[in-house]
């Protein structure tokens, strides 16, 4: 019988159990899966609108990807950057690449595709195509019967040429290493105006102690401030071997980085042969040595032993290796060296270069360089023409078409035969036309002293009193680098740099030889420029004048104070100082409070219409300022200010009113507390103490309920009142109700039928036809019914005090 009844009973129940929970654990799992969708779709969604960019590849994963999508994922990366930083701009493409740039990158994948051949036959191609393009290299830029380095760093090829002079001076260093540099340690000489971090960076890949690196200052005296002194450079080297120390190399700069100079080549030719020292020269102004007519100073570079170029920068080829040219009589030492890779893939790198040398052809390569030197020798032309930019720093072959320098006399020595003599006079003659491709140049004060001056003109009274309202070099300074940045922003076809020099402060560098290829930089282009340029100068020197009358429209204002930065470039500096910061004498509050306040007034400035002129600066006491940019011409001064200053009144105003507001507030939140307080020990006294204990006082409260009237009354702080008001209303009618005015005359909590009256009185409603007295606002918060109807609740709003009163459910009885 058990068994029938379960088999009857308890099996189907079961079954019909189990299939009920399997459906509601099916259920579970597909309401868990559809969350755990909506949860990455959620996430997704944020995360593009948090990036405001394309979809950013994740760590890899486990199944492939289609090309498409990863072709997108580099697109948004090359556009966009790092995914993480958020302030960079958007990445704009180069406008001009030329067909040997695009024969330049298919190169590139030439040669990946060229890796997969045999090595026999991959060992073939590769010497062919070194041995072609070093040929080409060595008779393009007159280095003959040289062999070639290719490397991607540009500073790699010094190293390698280090250590090839360390093997030749050094007749046991490939066996016992630094053993042998022990007893004479080498030395290497670099000039004071190379490139930042060179020397150290040659050491540190040698192995050599810094104390092998010497610098040699340029000269202070006589010739170029940027170029190196020969004198004190033969100093050294005497006083080096001395001492017991090995001279090993010396970097002659054919174009320094910053300002373009070349070092008197033929003369530290003379110096290194004299004491047995490796010459190696360096430098973008090496390209002029691919033209038809080359300065003495960059022909002196064929007698060198080593030298670096880079054709790649020169003509436009990305991606292409710097070449490093060197002459030795020992295949062995270069091997030794690592001036010939043993690795075939990395020999390849010369491939772009070997396409687009002969897609340009020796015509299309002189003219490409000539073009940048024709832009060079253009610009400085033009800006002879501007008395304001002064061309200060300038090489002594450099700019041979100024007016200055037609004026000088070419001395010419007739020494040797009369074929000597035809050229040197050809030599000299034909230098006439040749600049460097690099030009330098910077506004100065016009009262200052930076200005050239006619060689007649002698000192005087009046130009004592010039040099006394000279500008600061800070605030020239900050000069240039305005002009630098505007120039940029108006013309980018040009391609200045800003540059600090040593001596002369800030400049701006034109090098065609590096920004023209990729810029499509034309002579139309350069005439822009100088337009741009001389709007700008007229909008700098108006600036400049209305500074002093600035500062004293600042100091005409109350707390507003004129802060004297001179690395600042504009008008002045400004900083608005509250009357509570003045009054308060703890120093870190006030500083967190100018610091607040001229942070959120510059924000407030750069939102409206003349946002551009203002922005933040940080002062000395490490506060924030307003600094006011560049003006134009019949810019009043006064409006400026006053601008800056009303500003700072409602900001000032604005943060009293938070200050009283707070104030209010802790106010109104002590005050409600001590009446809940009160109330709380008033409840406890009339309930009694019964129904404080947990048990007994639920039975006793079921027994006895307490009075609705002694529960405790919340409250509500009214803002805009300030006073302290009771929710018993908000709880009762289930709404907020709006309280009068004490000024004006307590409504009634029910609201009264209107009456018909032709005399307006104050408890009454006026008529809409009365002329005595117009309909008013609160005039509506009573609504006439006829009889038998209900009257809904109006919510009213009131203009004096914004807020709203709602009143109740009417029924007339």
């Amino acid at each position: 019988m058990e068994e029938g009844f379960q088999k009857m009973f308890l099996e189907p129940s079961l079954k019909e159990m189990s299939e009920g929970l399997n459906d509601v654990m099916k259920q579970m799992d597909d309401y868990c899966k559809n969350l755990d969708e909506e949860r990455e779709k959620r996430w997704e969604a944020a995360r593009k609108q948090h990036s405001g960019r394309q979809d950013i590849p994740s760590p890899i994963a486990n199944s492939g990807k289609k090309l498409e999508e990863v072709v997108n994922n580099l697109e948004a990366l090359i556009i966009h950057g790092d995914p993480e930083s958020q302030d960079l701009p958007k990445a704009v493409p180069p406008k001009n690449l030329s067909k040997a740039s695009h024969v330049s990158m298919l190169g590139q994948s030439v040669a990946a595709y060229c890796t997969t051949l045999g090595p026999s036959h991959l060992r073939k191609l590769t010497t062919r195509i070194i041995s072609d393009t070093t040929l080409w290299m060595s008779r393009i830029f007159r280095f003959d019967d040289s062999s070639a380095y290719y490397h991607n760093d540009d500073r790699e090829g010094l190293v390698r040429v280090c250590r090839l002079a360390l093997n030749a001076k050094y007749e046991k260093f490939a066996t016992e290493g630094f053993n042998a540099l022990y007893t004479k340690p080498p030395i290497i000489y670099i000039s004071a105006a190379s490139r930042p971090g060179l020397g150290q960076f040659v050491c540190t890949q040698l192995g050599l102690p810094l104390s092998s690196l010497c610098t040699v200052p340029c000269n202070t005296m006589f010739g170029s401030q940027h170029t190196m002194d020969i004198a004190t450079l033969e100093r050294l080297i005497k006083d080096d071997e001395g001492s017991s120390k090995t001279p090993l190399l010396v970097v002659a700069n054919a174009g320094t980085p910053l300002a373009g100079h070349t070092d008197n080549i033929n003369r530290l030719r003379a110096i290194c042969d004299d004491y047995g020292v490796w010459l190696h020269a360096e430098g973008h102004n090496l390209s002029t040595l691919a033209l038809s007519t080359v300065p003495s100073s960059i022909l002196a570079a064929k007698r060198v032993n080593s030298m670096t170029i880079s054709p790649g920068v020169w003509l436009g080829l990305p991606g292409t290796p710097a070449v490093t040219l060197y002459k030795t009589a020992d295949p062995a030492m270069s091997l030794a060296a690592g001036l010939c890779s043993s690795q075939i893939q990395e020999r390849l790198c010369c491939l772009p270069l070997w396409l687009s040398l002969q897609h340009l052809g020796y015509d299309g390569i002189v003219q490409k360089l000539k073009h940048a030197a024709d832009l060079s020798q253009h610009m400085s032309q033009r800006l002879h023409s501007i008395g304001a930019i002064n061309i200060a720093v300038y090489n002594a072959q450099s700019f041979l078409g100024k007016e200055k320098q037609e004026k000088k006399q070419q001395t010419i020595q007739y020494e040797g035969s009369l074929t000597d003599v035809v050229r040197k006079v050809i030599q000299v003659l034909s230098q006439v036309d040749v600049v460097s491709p690099v030009v330098v140049f910077r506004y100065e004060d016009p009262h200052g002293p930076g200005l050239d001056k006619a060689p007649y003109a002698n000192d005087s009274s009046d130009d004592t009193s010039n040099h006394t309202l000279a500008l600061p070099k800070p605030i020239v300074n900050a000069f240039n680098t305005w002009l630098g940045t505007e120039l940029n922003k108006r013309i980018p076809e040009v391609g200045i740099d800003v540059v600090d020099l040593e001596t002369d402060g800030v400049c701006l560098r034109f090098s065609p030889m590096q920004s023209a290829p990729y810029n499509g930089t034309s002579a139309d282009d350069i005439d822009n420029f100088v337009e741009c340029l001389k709007q700008l100068l007229t909008v700098l020197n108006y600036s400049n004048e209305q500074r002093p009358g600035f500062q004293e429209a600042v100091e005409c204002r109350e707390n507003l104070i004129y802060v004297d930065i001179q690395s600042h470039g504009g008008l002045g500096v400004v900083q608005f100082v509250p009357e509570y910061v003045s009054s308060n004498k703890n120093e870190e509050q006030n500083k967190k409070e100018l610091i607040k306040l001229n942070g959120e007034l510059v924000q407030r400035l750069q939102a409206g219409e003349t946002g551009a002129l203002y922005f933040a600066v940080p002062t000395e006491a490490e506060t924030v300022a307003v600094g006011v940019g560049m003006v134009n011409p019949g810019t009043d001064l006064d409006e400026v200010v006053d601008l800056i200053w009303v500003t700072g009144k409602e900001l000032e105003d604005s943060s009293k009113f938070l200050e009283t507001m707070t104030d209010l507030v802790l106010k109104g939140i002590e005050e409600a507390q001590k009446e809940l307080e009160k109330e709380n020990e008033n409840k406890l006294i009339e309930e009694g103490v019964l129904r404080q204990i947990p048990i007994v006082g639920s039975l006793w409260s079921w027994y006895s309920p307490p009075p609705k009237e002694a529960q405790i009354k919340g409250r509500a702080l009214n803002l805009s009142s300030g006073a302290l008001e009771s929710t018993e209303n908000t709880y009762k009618y289930h709404m907020q109700v709006q309280q009068d005015k004490p000024t004006t005359p307590t409504r009634k909590t029910a609201p009264r039928r209107k009456t018909p009256s032709t005399t307006p009185t104050p408890s009454v409603d006026g008529d809409h036809s009365s002329s005595e007295k117009p309909l008013q606002k609160r005039d509506l918060e009573e609504t006439p019914m006829e009889d038998g109807q209900v009257g809904d609740g109006l919510v009213n709003s009131h203009p004096e005090s914004g807020n709203s009163s709602t009143t109740g459910t009417t029924t007339r009885h």
